[in-house]
């Protein structure tokens, strides 16, 4: 298990990307869903949002970074696996991806902690959109993120851009993710 900490399991860690505005990046795929790229891509704003404390947070791409915005709730069962494969992506490629859980839960946070307390997430970033200025699934007054399933990962680029999303469970950590996270490092 040691070795898929290197960075020779880590391409995205020592190499730059190749994302070129014409070209098709790699397949990543689950067994259920595939990564779908959002055309044309939009620049992320930064949000206003609280993190899990209930102290004001703003949600923003980083420069140089890769972001993933994991939207996910409590009551959503798949999320229970997928919070921890974020985790280890954070823990693992910090220093290049940075990882946000945003939970669209509309109950008090302490359901959110315990929630997180029961998976044995301690060290990801969460934030709380319970108002849905990031993500919802309204036609009247949407989010920045659409929510086309639960869980929902958005894959934002070292320049802002909002490159595509996931649907559903899927560790980033594989091949395939990697080889993904590879070709957006310097997007």
């Amino acid at each position: 298990m040691a070795s898929l900490l290197g960075s020779a399991v880590l391409p995205f860690l020592s190499r730059p990307g190749l994302a070129q505005s014409d070209d098709r990046p790699p397949v990543f795929e689950t067994a259920r869903h595939q990564f779908i790229i959002v055309r044309p891509s939009k620049i992320l704003p930064p949000v206003s949002l609280t993190d899990i404390n209930g102290k004001p947070a703003t949600l923003a791409p980083t420069p140089g970074k890769i972001l993933l915005v994991n939207i996910w709730a409590t009551w959503c069962e798949a999320c229970r696996v997928d919070l921890p494969l974020l985790e280890r992506l954070q823990n693992v490629a910090g220093g290049r991806v940075n990882v946000a859980a945003v939970s669209i839960d509309k109950t008090d946070r302490q359901q959110v902690k315990r929630y997180l307390q029961k998976a044995a997430i301690r060290a990801l970033p969460i934030y709380l959109d319970p108002e849905g200025r990031l993500a919802n699934k309204s036609t009247d007054n949407p989010g920045r993120l659409p929510i086309y399933g639960m869980p929902l990962t958005y894959l934002v680029t070292p320049s802002g851009r909002i490159a595509g999303y996931m649907a559903g469970v899927a560790d980033w950590l594989a091949k395939d993710g990697q080889e993904l996270l590879a070709y957006y490092a310097s997007a």
